[in-house]
This record gives C-alpha cells, structure tokens and sequence, in this order.
C-alpha cells in the first residue's frame, strides 16, 4: 500500500531526554506544533513546560502529527515504538513520516519501513550527527535515508534544530553514513589521546602543540575541538560497527583494536592534555 506523502505541518517527538528534548524546543521556538510522548514523567512534564502537547502514548503522538521523530535509544525501542502495542502504526495517518532518529542497525530500518509500507505510512531513518553539542547549539547535521521525496518533505523542520540535511541513499543509509563517520571520529579521538601524551611526556605542552597540528597535515575537527568530546556513545557505535562487518566478511582490524582502547577512555583523560 502507498500514499501520499502528508504535508508536513504538526511534528511528533517521541522520546524527550538529551537529544529529543532541545531537538523538540528549538522547533517549538521556530513555531511548529508539537505533540511528545515520553515514558519518563519527568520528561514529559519537561516537554510541557516548554510549550509541547503531552500525548499518552506513540499512538497519541501518531495521530496528531504528519511528521513523527523517533528519539529514542536503541533498536528495541524503536521496534517498539513503530510496530508495539501502543505504537505509532496504531494510529498514523495514511502518507505520515516517522524519522528513525537514533543510531540503529540498517536492517532495522529496512523492516520498520517494509512495515510501514503496509498502513500507508512512510519510514525515513534520520542520522543524527553532531552529538549534544549539535543539538544544543541547533546545529545538527541529519544523515538520511529513504524516499527523497519524504525528506524534502521534512526540510522545513529540520531546519529548526539542523543546519545540512544530506539525503545518501535508500532507508538504512544514514545509518550506514554515521557509521562511518563515527567510525572516522573516535579513530582521531584516540590517535590525538596517544599523540599528546607522547608529546607531554616528552615535554612539550599540549595545548601549544595542538595549535601548530591543527594546521598541519595532522589537522582533524576532534583535535580542534579537544576535551569538548562527551564520550557517551564510542561502545554502542562500535559495537554496532564490528557486528556488521563481520556479517558482511569485511575486516576491520583497526577497529577491532579501538574498541577497547575507547572503553579504558574517560574524559578526564582527555581534560589532563588540554
């Protein structure tokens, strides 16, 4: 079953903790209408302070939006929250988006739309890329996959909380794109650890190193903006990383390596080299 793609004028936010909750403030601040389901009361009282609708369930959420950003943290939830008892397939509209938001397998992606595709309903997975820092700052850059004519349906509010909108591929591909950009960023963030830390044991001081590498051919966006990496999430995207590989027989012997070279990474480690 298709329909038409809904134009896009009531947002859905399920999930409001670190990421969803600004993503949901900066588009009340920009004037959408937003309806927001979270199960923590805490939360939800938060999304009603700020302006949102506190809905009752996804279901609630589903139905009084066209656009619906699925904020959450794994893959179980999001199966939950799209296809549950309660979720958003309950309710959703004929021709609604629902944006896969978190980072999740690919294949979660693909049969949540498979899915979807049955009521009518449209699944876009929505690669968040920038961490709290982008979401805070309203300057996220979303990694997309799916119908392109459903993300340039949802150009006008992603724009309240991002600031590049890049469409890659089928559904499943800007999971596949953050991968790799995850993959490239905690590379550099334990190079640059072991690069100066060599350099300070070797009396030379940071923070006066960094200056000169980052217009050298060592330049890397993690270095200019060292110590200001939160660490949250190197477990969860390598991990993610290293099981798809090895489905699909590539080796990836660095990463293998950085795994559990990230886990014994804190960021006070990080603080000691500024």
């Amino acid at each position: 079953m298709t329909a038409e793609i809904r134009k896009v004028t009531t947002l859905g936010l399920v999930g409001w903790g670190r990421m969803g909750g600004v993503m949901g403030r900066f588009a009340l601040e920009k004037g959408w209408t937003v309806t927001a389901f979270d199960p923590s009361a805490e939360a939800c009282s938060a999304a009603e302070a700020a302006g949102a609708t506190v809905a009752a369930s996804v279901a609630e959420v589903a139905a009084a939006s066209d656009l619906v950003l699925l904020v959450v943290v794994d893959d179980a939830q999001v199966v939950e929250a799209v296809t549950g008892p309660g979720g958003a397939l309950e309710a959703a509209r004929p021709g609604t988006i629902l944006a896969i938001c978190p980072s999740v397998r690919p294949d979660t992606c693909v049969q949540m739309a498979a899915a979807s595709r049955e009521h009518g309903v449209h699944v876009i997975d929505v690669a968040l890329v920038g961490g709290e820092r982008g979401a805070e700052s309203g300057a996220l850059k979303l990694m997309c996959g799916g119908q392109s004519e459903a993300v340039d349906a949802c150009l006008a509010p992603f724009s309240a909380f991002a600031i590049d909108v890049c469409h890659v591929g089928d559904v499943g591909s800007g999971q596949v794109a953050k991968i790799a950009n995850n993959l490239l960023l905690w590379s550099c963030v334990r190079a640059n650890y072991e690069a100066l830390t060599l350099a300070k044991r070797l009396g030379v001081e940071p923070g006066k190193l960094r200056s000169f590498l980052n217009v050298g051919s060592g330049a890397n966006r993690p270095l200019a903006e060292w110590g200001a990496q939160r660490l949250r999430w190197p477990k969860k995207d390598l991990d993610v990383a290293l099981a798809l590989a090895e489905e699909v027989g590539v080796d990836v012997p660095l990463m293998r390596s950085l795994a559990p070279l990230m886990a014994e990474l804190t960021v006070d480690d990080l603080a000691r080299l500024r």
